[in-house]
């Protein structure tokens, strides 16, 4: 399995730079990675997860988790289902553009909802700021940030987040939350790169989707099973990996190399890149349809930006 460490190896010997070459630096490179990584899971739906959402009485929204990239159960008859539980038996509430539930306009709540849309989430959570309560050093590329001043204190922050240490100068993202008083970061550009105690921090958590259910449900604590496919976690640190098959890593790597070309106005040999990645993701569409069945009719999302 390739980690970030081999990434950047491999992404310097494709551009034939030196490991002190000026054009690279890691957090660049690692944001096309992570750009191609997302790229390549939208397009080819290899990752898969789901999410739990208990139900409050008469409300229509629910947020989503960061890692939501697009809908992908279905019905036998090509339709997109959510799984409803009532306490005893399983119902499958199915898709419905928006637009369509805001045209019939049916907000009276019911026991069983019987369709389900995605929206944007229109609050953006607010930006999170504290002070680093324990060193986290930084070993590998990544560091601790621990603040334990409340106990839910980054209960709204996932990874992908941006995160600033503004003693340190440091900026970067969050790579996991291992807990609500404590994340893994990956940080650059400041003096340091970890955290001392006291260190001031700043979070903006990213924009995120909604499930919204329509009608909206007359019981609480209902269960609906929301199946998705799941867009990557980010790779910013030497020992992280991505949650897919070894044989696809060489696409990332040419998307990156392609990302760097263009940018070095050097076209010829990005779109040559790019053609492969594509080459591969034409690869595993093929290989995911003979396990799945799955073909290209399917709804697409993109999260906010």
């Amino acid at each position: 399995m390739a980690d970030g460490k081999d990434f950047l190896y491999k992404l310097r010997q494709i551009l034939n730079e030196d490991g002190d070459s000026s054009f690279l630096d890691d957090k660049t490179s690692y944001s096309y990675l992570w750009e191609a990584a997302k790229e390549f899971v939208d397009r080819t739906r290899c990752l898969r997860s789901s999410q739990s959402i208990t139900t409050v009485v008469a409300q229509s929204g629910y947020t989503l988790n960061a890692d939501f990239s697009k809908l992908y159960l279905r019905d036998s008859q090509k339709r997109h289902v959510i799984k409803y539980n009532d306490g005893s038996d399983n119902h499958w509430p199915i898709y419905k553009p928006y637009e369509e539930i805001i045209v019939e306009d049916n907000t009276t709540s019911v026991s069983i909802p019987s369709y389900f849309s995605i929206i944007d989430d229109p609050v953006l959570d607010s930006q999170i700021t504290g002070t680093a309560s324990a060193a986290g050093a930084a070993s590998g590329g990544q560091c601790t940030l621990t603040d334990t001043s409340s106990s839910t204190k980054f209960a709204d922050v996932s990874a992908g987040d941006v995160v600033h240490n503004t003693t340190d100068g440091a900026d970067g993202y969050v790579i996991l939350k291992t807990s609500n008083t404590a994340l893994v970061t990956a940080l650059f550009g400041g003096s340091g790169n970890d955290w001392a105690s006291s260190d001031s921090y700043v979070i903006q958590p990213q924009g995120r989707m909604q499930l919204y259910i329509n009608p909206p449900s007359s019981t609480a604590a209902h269960i609906i099973t929301f199946y998705y496919i799941q867009s990557p976690a980010p790779v910013f640190s030497q020992y992280g990996v991505y949650r897919f098959q070894q044989a696809y890593m060489d696409a990332i790597i040419k998307f990156a190399a392609f990302r760097y070309k263009y940018r070095d106005s050097e076209p010829d040999f990005g779109s040559a890149w790019y053609r492969e990645f594509e080459r591969q993701i034409r690869r595993m569409k093929a290989s995911l349809q003979a396990v799945y069945g799955d073909n290209d009719l399917y709804v697409s999302f993109r999260k906010r930006t």
